[in-house]
C-alpha cells in the first residue's frame, strides 16, 4: 500500500490564515462521500458479478428437479392408466369365456358313449365258450399219477440182484472207475497162473490210475507190497497190490467205487495193478493166498486168463 501523507491541524490554518482561506477546505469535504459511494458501487459490483453465476447455477438446478419430477409423475400417470386398460380387458375377456362354455360339451359328448355301450354285448359271448371246453382234459392227470408208482418197484429188485453173483459171491466190478478199459494179462509161473490178474490201462496211464473197491467191505490188512486186502463178507475177499499209495487204513468201511489207491510200481519193474479174488473155504478167517485163490468173475463174467491166451480188454462198470 503507498505511504500516508500527515495530516494538516485544523488550528494551524485557523491561526495562520485569514477566515476566506477555510473554505477550500468546505469545498473538498462534500467530494469524499462521493469517492466513497463510488469505491462501494465497484466492489457491489464485483461481488454481484462473482454470486450472478453461482445463483444462475442454483436456479437452473432447482428447475432441472421440478422437470425431472415433472417428468416422473407424467411416466407413473401413463403406466397407471395402462395397467387400468389392461385390467379392463381381462375382466371383458373373463366375462365373455364365462358366458360361452355350456354350448360346447353338449353336442359332442352325447354321441360318443353310446357307440361303446353297443359293443360290449360282443365281448361276452366269448369266455363262455372257452369256460365250457375247459373241464374236459381234467381226468388225463389222474391216469399218470397211477402209473407212477410201478418203475420204483423195479429198481429195489434190480439194486437186489446186483449185490450178488449167481454162484454167491458179490457183484463184483472191475477196480478201477467207471469207463476206465482195462486189459487182462498174465504170466508163466504167476502161481495159480489162471487165477492172478494183472491189470493195465489201456485209456491211459497206468501208473498212477485210480483204484477203486471192487464190491462193499472193510478193510482187513495193509500187506506188502503195496497191498489193501478187503472183508466183503460170507467168506470173500480181493487183494491188490503194487500201489504207490494207499488211501485207506485197516478197520475202515469202504463202498463199491470208492478210491483206495493208486496204481504203481512197488515191488517190481512194470507199473500194473496185481488183482486176487479169495474164498476162505474153511471159514478160519485167515483166506489164504495162494491156497484159496479162485477164478475172478468181474461185472457178471468168469475169467480164466492164460499166459499164451488171449488178453481181453473190458471197460469199467464199477458205480456208473
Amino acid at each position: 500500500m503507498p505511504p500516508k501523507l500527515p495530516r494538516r491541524s485544523s488550528a494551524r490554518h485557523r491561526s495562520d490564515g485569514p477566515s476566506s482561506l477555510a473554505r477550500p477546505e468546505d469545498s473538498r469535504s462534500p467530494r469524499r462521500p462521493l469517492r466513497v459511494l463510488a469505491v462501494v458501487a465497484g466492489v457491489l459490483a464485483l461481488t454481484a458479478g462473482a454470486v450472478t453465476p453461482w445463483i444462475l447455477a442454483r436456479q437452473a438446478g432447482h428447475l432441472d428437479d421440478s422437470a425431472a419430477k415433472v417428468a416422473a409423475y407424467d411416466s407413473v400417470s401413463r403406466q397407471v392408466d395402462t395397467a387400468r386398460e389392461r385390467a379392463e380387458r381381462e375382466r371383458a375377456s373373463r366375462s365373455q369365456n364365462r358366458v360361452a362354455p355350456p354350448a360346447t360339451p353338449t353336442a359332442t359328448a352325447t354321441p360318443t358313449p353310446k357307440a361303446t355301450k353297443k359293443a360290449k354285448p360282443t365281448a361276452k359271448a366269448t369266455p363262455k365258450a372257452t369256460r365250457k371246453a375247459s373241464p374236459k382234459p381234467k381226468p388225463k392227470p389222474k391216469a399218470t399219477k397211477k402209473a407212477s408208482p410201478k418203475p420204483k418197484v423195479t429198481r429195489k429188485t434190480a439194486a437186489k440182484k446186483a449185490t450178488r453173483s449167481s454162484d454167491g459171491r458179490p457183484a463184483f466190478d472191475l477196480p478201477a472207475k467207471c469207463g476206465t478199459e482195462l486189459r487182462f494179462t498174465t504170466y508163466a509161473g504167476h502161481a495159480p497162473d489162471d487165477m492172478k490178474i494183472d491189470f493195465f490201462n489201456e485209456s491211459g496211464a497206468t501208473d498212477g490210475m485210480v483204484v477203486v473197491a471192487s464190491a462193499a467191505g472193510t478193510v482187513v490188512k495193509l500187506s506188502e507190497p503195496g497191498g489193501v486186502k478187503i472183508d466183503h463178507g460170507d467168506g470173500w475177499y480181493t487183494m491188490s497190490l503194487h500201489m504207490q499209495e494207499r488211501d485207506v487204513s485197516v478197520g475202515q468201511k469202504v463202498r463199491q467205487g470208492e478210491r483206495i489207491g493208486l496204481a504203481g510200481a512197488v515191488g517190481t519193474g512194470v507199473s500194473h495193478l496185481h488183482y486176487e479174488q479169495i474164498y476162505d473155504s474153511n471159514h478160519d478167517g485167515w483166506a489164504d493166498s495162494p491156497g484159496e485163490i479162485v477164478h475172478s468173475r468181474l461185472q457178471g463174467v468168469l475169467y480164466s486168463v492164460q499166459p499164451d491166451g488171449d488178453e481181453p480188454v473190458v471197460a469199467s462198470k464199477n458205480s456208473c
